[in-house]
């Protein structure tokens, strides 16, 4: 009775909060058993690795490939999965099947994650999610099972591979190679395939759903079928891809890429302009990279990948909002305005709102990192924002400061995963959801700003 009082006062998307909490502590304690790690692990330890897994972020305090036991590691997949398509999707999806129905109050909260989930049914909304999760990541093990066959015994090569499609379509980033990819950075096959699968999983699946039922229409033309979000969606997606890939190739051309074949520095480019908005995966080593590069990869991990996915940050459309809104204002126009259709206020002021949210947010949580603790790096402030941006974003870059945190400074980016996982306008409307909206209209001042 007492536990149907506390579920009955739970708002939906307190209830999803919640169980991202239940899962990483699971987590953590799982962690800690003995057969988990090789040598042991503390709690703290334990509870960042969970984090992050469940989180989908990447950034590790201890060697995934060493540290961990073959069962350690299972544990970690299955945070990742369970953290990337969360687990209360999974509960629903599976209530769904069986009862045929769903409350009016998850429609809403789905509607809130899903932007345009009126177009689809929600039971087969939900299955789509599983079903397409799973085709992906399957495919992907079995492209990358032929290249690591060829250095691996057949069942630690089948290992790798299902691990790394996980991790690639959650946007995870955990590697059970100590080195990550660097090691694997001449391979096209391999950093193309987790490339793609990167992509696939930071699009979202509305995205997906859309284009898996585009025809070939005549003049029409695939583009004029998708909905006015996935068109956004994809070209912003493009936009960073091809963008961040250009800036690392000549801001790297003679540094980090040196060596390398033009095919290479062309692969590695691009690999890291995917895998830095959202998964973490490096196929060289960050803290060798140029300053400005780093400040690059801040902004696209800020940015992240698409609504509705498995990727963190403030999303691209989001991002291109903002930016289109700000030259819309330079323009003098009244309207932000994309193939003939206008955007409402209220998207234009929630994605301002996000953006100024999240950049506070990641500029208290950097001041507060760097008042923590007392690292020996090169430039202690950009570490500490690039690991902060990082965390918030769900990516699991870093420039190699993560082992040497504090306990303090491992817990405060805990929060930030957490943070920045679920998003901070759902754990807003989670603390205000019982706040009545009061409907009065002040008389209107005007004062000096810029």
């Amino acid at each position: 009775m007492i536990h149907n009082k506390i579920r009955d006062l739970l708002s939906p998307i307190e209830k999803i909060l919640l169980s991202f909490v239940v899962l990483i502590f699971t987590g953590a304690l799982l962690l800690l058993l003995p057969c988990s790690t090789v040598s042991g692990i503390s709690f703290i330890d334990a509870l960042f690795t969970s984090t992050s897994a469940v989180c989908v972020t990447g950034l590790v305090v201890l060697d995934t490939a060493k540290d961990f036991t073959f069962f350690g590691q299972v544990i970690i997949l299955f945070l990742i999965q369970f953290g990337g398509l969360g687990i209360m999707t999974f509960s629903i999806a599976m209530l769904t099947v069986i009862s045929g129905s769903i409350s009016i109050k998850w429609r809403f909260t789905f509607e809130s994650f899903y932007s345009d989930i009126r177009r689809l049914p929600i039971k087969s909304l939900l299955i789509k999610v599983v079903k397409y999760t799973f085709i992906i990541e399957l495919t992907v093990a079995v492209i990358l099972f032929t290249q690591f066959i060829k250095a691996h015994p057949f069942p630690e090569a089948v290992w790798h591979s299902l691990f790394h499609a996980i991790s690639g379509f959650c946007n995870a980033g955990f590697s059970t190679f100590s080195d990550n990819l660097v090691s694997l950075n001449t391979n096209t096959v391999v950093l193309l395939a987790i490339g793609i699968d990167i992509i696939l999983g930071g699009l979202g699946f509305l995205v997906l759903s859309e284009c898996v039922r585009l025809r070939f229409r005549g003049k029409a033309g695939i583009f004029s079928q998708l909905t006015l979000h996935s068109k956004f969606a994809i070209v912003i997606t493009l936009i960073l891809i091809f963008g961040g890939m250009a800036g690392f190739l000549i801001l790297e051309w003679k540094y980090c890429l040196t060596g390398f074949s033009l095919k290479d520095k062309l692969l590695n480019s691009f690999f890291q302009s995917v895998t830095c908005r959202t998964a973490g995966y490096n196929s060289v080593h960050i803290g060798s990279l140029r300053e400005c590069t780093l400040l690059m990869m801040i902004a696209l991990m800020f940015t992240g990948g698409s609504p509705g996915s498995i990727a963190g940050g403030v999303k691209t459309t989001t991002m291109g909002v903002v930016v289109c809104f700000l030259y819309m204002k330079f323009r003098g126009n009244r309207q932000v305005v994309f193939w003939n259709r206008a955007l409402g206020n209220d998207t234009v002021e929630k994605s301002t709102t996000l953006f100024i949210i999240a950049l506070i947010f990641i500029s208290v949580a950097t001041f507060f990192l760097t008042a923590l603790e007392s690292l020996q790096v090169r430039n202690v402030y950009l570490s500490s924002l690039f690991e902060v941006t990082s965390a918030f974003g769900t990516v699991g870059l870093s420039t190699g400061i993560t082992t040497a945190l504090s306990a303090w400074g491992k817990l405060l980016l805990c929060v930030v995963m957490y943070t920045g996982r679920l998003g901070p306008l759902t754990i807003m409307s989670a603390l205000t959801s019982e706040k009545k909206e009061l409907n009065i209209l002040y008389p209107e001042e005007h004062i000096m700003i810029g």
